[in-house]
């Protein structure tokens, strides 16, 4: 028997992690608290590292007993030897459909935090340069062909 259902076991846990993670971040991102973003962020980093090692892992096994290529190890190649087996594989299956959905989840969590952040972004950036009395139609190219500002001398600070 390959030694590959506890691997998927802990992807699992660690994919239903990430998702509570996800949601917890898209919650800072509207109370806009900065420690507990960093601190999501921190904790994310940490999931996915351990991710990459039980992938790792998992290819290492998968190569030790033949199922992929030395070579050129495949998920497809997994996946067709998966298909394959006996019901005692059963287990596997459902743990990997399983993971495969909750990618999906946090892939989808992940772009919509990503567009809130893309977000926040653009409207600091636009408090900023109003503070700094940028006018965004005021802008003048640079040498290398980007645009900047024209600076003001009225700026919110010196008024």
């Amino acid at each position: 028997m390959i030694p590959i259902a506890p691997i998927f076991v802990r992807s699992k846990e660690i994919l239903e992690k990430l998702s509570l993670l996800l949601d917890d971040e898209r919650l800072a991102y509207g109370e806009v608290n900065s420690q507990t973003i960093l601190s999501l962020s921190e904790q994310k980093q940490t999931l996915l590292d351990e991710m990459n090692q039980l992938n790792e892992k998992r290819v290492n096994v998968l190569i030790k007993f033949d199922i992929v290529d030395r070579k050129n190890p495949t998920e497809e190649a997994f996946k067709k030897w998966l298909s394959l087996q006996d019901s005692s594989m059963d287990n596997v299956r459902l743990l990997m459909q399983e993971c495969d959905t909750l990618l999906r989840q946090c892939k989808t969590k992940n772009n919509t935090n990503a567009r809130i952040l893309n977000t926040l972004q653009k409207r600091n950036k636009h408090l900023f340069e109003l503070l700094q009395g940028h006018n965004s139609k005021n802008k003048v190219y640079t040498a290398r062909g980007s645009t900047r500002p024209i600076s003001s001398k009225h700026t919110l600070g010196r008024a």
